[in-house]
């Protein structure tokens, strides 16, 4: 069987099946146009190696936004260099549908649902789409907390119920659907970010 393609390039140096699109699926740019602005650039490799994420794929921009992108794919908009918002602990799944999974936990509230929040674990259809729990962390007295938000199904620490938000510590279990959590903490007596240098 023969596979017929025919190369195009759009205005912006995207590459893409001519037989297949009569415009870039990139950029939506028309071949033989010229760039009127608004279009994404040419494609380049992520930083730091060969991969790019452009290679071999046809789907157009999403709500114009460029799904390729490095922001995209690491999760949205980090901010600038410099302005990352701090790491504090670590949520890793070790039973349910997204078993190995971690999560990172920030500074304050972290709200976990299944669809949307701070923390979304997907495939866990007992856990509400949004807010069904939330972990917090308490940046001047250095302690993690656990809680119910507004989710339907109780959520658990160490095997007990929480019906209110409890203080909980590095290993500790949550229970939330049929999904359990490990919880690690990073910042502590040890270590916080607050201390200068970054260091105790």
């Amino acid at each position: 069987m023969e596979i017929k393609t025919t190369m195009a390039t759009c205005p912006n140096g995207h590459h893409y099946d001519g037989a297949k699109h009569a415009s870039c699926p990139f950029c939506g740019a028309v071949p033989g146009t010229e760039n009127l602005g608004g279009g994404f650039s040419a494609t380049e490799p992520l930083t730091g190696g060969g991969y790019s994420p452009n290679f071999g794929s046809t789907a157009p921009p999403v709500g114009g936004v460029n799904p390729f992108s490095v922001e995209t794919m690491i999760g949205g908009d980090q901010g600038s260099p410099g302005q990352a918002e701090p790491v504090v602990g670590w949520l890793v799944c070790v039973e349910g549908p997204v078993r190995g999974s971690d999560y990172r936990v920030h500074a304050g509230y972290n709200y976990i649902g299944r669809e949307s929040g701070d923390i979304q674990i997907r495939g866990d259809q007992q856990i509400s789409r949004q807010n069904h729990a939330m972990i917090a962390f308490d940046s001047s007295e250095l302690t993690y907390f656990v809680g119910p938000a507004a989710g339907r199904n109780l959520i658990k620490v160490n095997g007990k119920t929480v019906l209110n938000a409890v203080e909980i510590n590095s290993y500790d279990i949550i229970s939330i659907g049929t999904t359990k959590l490990i919880f690690v903490a990073l910042c502590g007596e040890r270590f916080n970010w607050q201390q200068e240098g970054g260091n105790g």
